[in-house]
């Protein structure tokens, strides 16, 4: 069961080898039943011209069961409506109906699609019906104007109209019926959409099992072209009072990216009356009656429209005003409101339509007849949202580079030699003005991951890289700013000051005051936020990708803007004044901040690293402000991305960003190796109910090869089944939690073992503990065990790797640091290919060291 939203359902079975969709409308008043052919006029060639419509026509003529106009006749009688249209990919029947009629009307239309008759009495009037048809397609300027259009321009199949011609019409066989019957109207071709509100799908089903479609390919179409060969304007005269110049040119597949974007892009420019091209053809000058632009998507490519009607007197005034509106929008782009406004009508359209059962269900049709996903409209809607302005501003450009056929509707009796030369002019002075846009390209030199082939490290500059992991499924996304820089860099005058920076980052830019900024990434369900660490520091955002381009714009402009305002710089003095008081109550932190000023001793990650009552005071706006922007000049810089934006299109919107961060040095760091020449024990006095314990060791620096030792012993004793949790907690009932730490900073690192335990069982909590440690540096661990752990170890890294935040914390601090992209997946490798003797040959050594006890509690 697909859930559409919450009261809009879709199941879909499989029926007589039939793809059928069950669409759940409850409260509809209405049912809409349709049946779905991916069989159109672009399947025809020769004396067919023309079939799939003609053959839609005799579907209406009777079965043996209700003969003639019987169909038509049952269903008006209970007040529904039956019809049916052709295009150029596709065909759809349908019957709309009261809510008490769906078993009625599905039987019928059933009947109708598998049952035909196309008897011969009523073949030969029903040419002369379709051939009306046809000559009042003729007669229709606009009807006259699009096949002209086919013919100059459209290739193939394409290029005949969908009503076929008057000999194809009027020849017509019930053999070639038949036969184009019987090679496109099958179930492997076919899909049957059953709208409404009903409460029970298995009478439903029996009754589509009385009927079968018989068993057939799927159709193949051949891919949409323009005409590339020949002169491309082309004029012809009607009976019209006014001038219609189409524009076509090729477009994209409408299931790729591109296709979306470039929709965009022709949407900007010309739909609406608000757009460019009516404000400034037709509101603004009155020089065009009419001006519009559209793209039409066939099955395998597409084509794009600019339409324009206007008074054959304003010709040379229109089109120099057309020239200069697309020079405007070139030079100056189109905005981030043209933008919103068009995916704004396009999410509109899309829940406007799900008012109506009818409209709702042909969305889902068309998406099957389009390529065969009835969801595609959505995927499409997805790729509308996803679309950044520099992608569709860029597309434009693309767009107009392209060869355009230049269909013209002119007055009777008007000649056509001076409107071609015109057109001619017009398009030859355009040239030189697409040509002069070139749009900023940034070079791209990768490195991608041997394990996965989404992540990949761009050199940007010397310093500075882009770490890029697409994520296509999904439309979101997240953006890093790592800065080299952190507690490593302080004193105890100033430590504190990156976590303060991270802090004050986000209250305001040179563009938009806190307030505004805040609102805005609230409206849009958007955060931004700093961090900070021992080495690195940085801004983070998360967003919806169809924000991303107003999104991107407000997160450099906090990096490399920010105001650190003065009252938001007091309201942070005094937060990090009730945080330090709140630190000197909390027996945890207390615990933890005694063990690392007794291990790192004289090392900065012995400091504080939000800082204290002492550093604060040293910490000034000038300060924070001075120290960001000398690391932003300074400092390697990492910026990572997850998200399903395409590379290019990335690079394409950092770009302008980028111009103003030069390349800088980069800098090695320095290991510092940690010993202890005795055993520590600290305690710090607290009046609490329990004691908070850490037992800890010297522990390595993140490159340490030997890390993968202390990560499968950290993995030996966690989770409930360990035997720290099974021994300590569930045996002996010593304490609720307890938990192995292992924490490897680039520099140094520790890892020890964490308890909560009533005062009176803290003793005999770390015996446990140590009882535990000793016969792991006696004994060792099984080789079972060790297999378990490597199988444990590999799951574990796999399960916490699923959003693109997890993603981005997982690759991007080793590449920061010049440990490389796959630092992390190459650990796991390592951790696979350890031998037991080697891991209990290191845990011997290692649980032979020095320790530290701290403990916080009661005495």
């Amino acid at each position: 069961m697909f859930s559409m939203r919450k009261e809009l359902k879709v199941s879909e079975k499989v029926i007589n080898g039939l793809d059928t969709y069950f669409i759940h409308y409850p409260g509809a008043k209405s049912n809409s039943v349709q049946f779905w052919f991916r069989a159109g006029s672009a399947l025809e060639s020769g004396k067919d011209l023309g079939i799939a419509h003609f053959l839609e026509h005799m579907f209406f003529k009777g079965t043996k069961k209700r003969p003639g106009s019987k169909i038509a006749y049952e269903i008006e009688s209970f007040g529904g409506e039956v019809n049916a249209f052709t295009s150029f990919d596709y065909t759809c029947y349908y019957i709309n109906s009261p809510k008490n009629y769906l078993n009625h009307s599905l039987e019928i239309l059933m009947d109708m699609i598998c049952n035909p008759e196309f008897k011969n009495e009523e073949l030969v009037p029903e040419r002369g019906v379709v051939f009306e048809e046809y000559r009042r397609s003729i007669d229709n300027p606009s009807h006259f104007h699009f096949h002209q259009i086919q013919k100059n321009s459209f290739t193939g199949k394409y290029a005949h109209p969908i009503l076929g011609n008057e000999k194809t019409i009027k020849s017509f066989s019930r053999s070639q019926l038949v036969a184009f019957r019987k090679k496109y109207y099958n179930s492997n071709n076919a899909a049957l959409l059953v709208t409404g509100d009903f409460s029970s799908e298995q009478k439903l089903e029996s009754l589509i099992k009385k009927y079968k479609l018989p068993k057939g390919s799927k159709t193949k179409f051949s891919p949409f072209k323009i005409k590339t060969n020949g002169h491309h304007i082309h004029v012809h005269n009607k009976d019209v009072s006014q001038v219609t110049i189409t524009m076509t040119t090729q477009a994209p597949r409408y299931d790729v990216q591109n296709g979306a974007v470039e929709d965009l892009a022709i949407n900007c420019l010309a739909h609406g009356e608000t757009s460019y091209l009516q404000k400034e053809l037709v509101k603004n000058s009155s020089l065009a009656t009419y001006a519009s632009g559209t793209t039409m998507f066939m099955n395998d490519g597409g084509v794009h429209f600019i339409k324009l009607t206007f008074p054959l007197k304003n010709l040379d005034k229109l089109l120099k005003k057309f020239k200069e509106v697309l020079a405007d929008v070139l030079e100056n782009k189109f905005t981030e409101e043209d933008l919103t406004k068009i995916k704004n009508q396009y999410v509109a359209s899309k829940i406007y339509e799900k008012e109506s059962v009818e409209s709702f269900a042909f969305s889902l049709g068309h998406g099957f007849a389009q390529n065969g996903n009835i969801y595609c409209e959505d995927e499409f809607i997805s790729k509308i949202k996803s679309a950044q302005l520099s992608d569709v501003n860029l597309a434009l450009i693309e767009i107009l580079k392209r060869n355009f056929h230049f269909n013209v509707q002119l007055p009777l009796k008007i000649e056509h030699d001076s409107i071609r030369d015109a057109i001619k002019e017009f398009k030859d002075s355009l040239n030189p003005v697409i040509k002069k846009i070139k749009p900023e390209k940034y070079a791209v030199h990768s490195k991608k991951s041997k394990f996965d082939p989404l992540v990949q490290v761009i050199k940007l500059k010397e310093g500075i890289n882009l770490l890029y992991r697409q994520n296509p499924a999904i439309p979101t996304f997240v953006l890093h700013a790592y800065l080299k820089g952190g507690l490593t860099l302080e004193t105890k005058e100033n430590c504190g000051s990156h976590y303060f920076i991270a802090k004050s980052l986000t209250y305001g830019n040179k563009e938009k005051k806190y307030q505004d900024l805040k609102l805005e990434l609230d409206t849009k369900s958007a955060s931004l936020s700093g961090f900070s660490g021992k080495n690195a520091y940085g801004l983070t955002m998360q967003g919806l990708s169809e924000h991303f381009s107003e999104h991107v714009n407000d997160f450099f402009n906090t990096l490399l803007y920010p105001e650190f305002p003065e009252s938001f710089y007091n309201l942070e003095i005094e937060m990090l004044k009730r945080m330090y008081e709140n630190f000197k109550i909390d027996p945890v932190k207390q615990c933890f901040k005694k063990f690392n000023k007794l291990l790192f001793k004289d090392h900065p990650y012995a400091l504080d690293l939000t800082g204290n009552e002492h550093s604060i005071q040293n910490i000034t706006q000038a300060s924070l402000r001075n120290l960001h922007n000398k690391n932003l000049k300074s400092n390697e810089i990492l910026f990572t991305y997850c998200g399903d934006l395409p590379l290019e299109n990335l690079i394409t919107a950092l770009t302008p960003f980028l111009s103003g961060l030069k390349g800088r040095e980069i800098k090695p760091y320095t290991t510092h190796k940690l010993t202890l020449d005795k055993n520590i024990t600290e305690h710090i006095e607290f009046d609490r109910e329990q004691t908070q314990v850490f037992i800890g060791f010297p522990g390595l620096p993140l490159d340490a090869k030997q890390n993968i030792y202390l990560k499968m012993l950290t993995a030996y004793l966690s989770g409930q089944s360990s035997e720290l949790f099974v021994e300590v907690r569930d045996r002996q009932g010593l304490c609720y939690a307890t938990q192995p730490i292992l924490h490897s900073a680039l520099e140094a690192g520790y890892w020890g073992i964490y308890i909560g335990s009533g005062a009176d069982k803290t003793q005999k909590a770390i015996a446990a503990i140590e009882k535990i440690l000793n016969k792991l540096r006696d004994k060792g661990l099984k080789k079972t065990e060790i297999h378990r752990l490597k199988k444990m170890i590999v799951g574990q890294k796999d399960l916490q790797l699923q959003s693109n935040d997890d993603f981005a914390n997982y690759y991007s601090i080793p590449v920061l640091h010049g440990l490389g992209i796959d630092f992390e997946d190459m650990t796991v490798e390592n951790i696979k290919k350890i031998e037991p003797e080697a891991l209990n040959k290191f845990l011997k050594k290692f649980l032979s060291q020095k320790q530290i006890v701290v403990t916080s509690g009661p005495s």
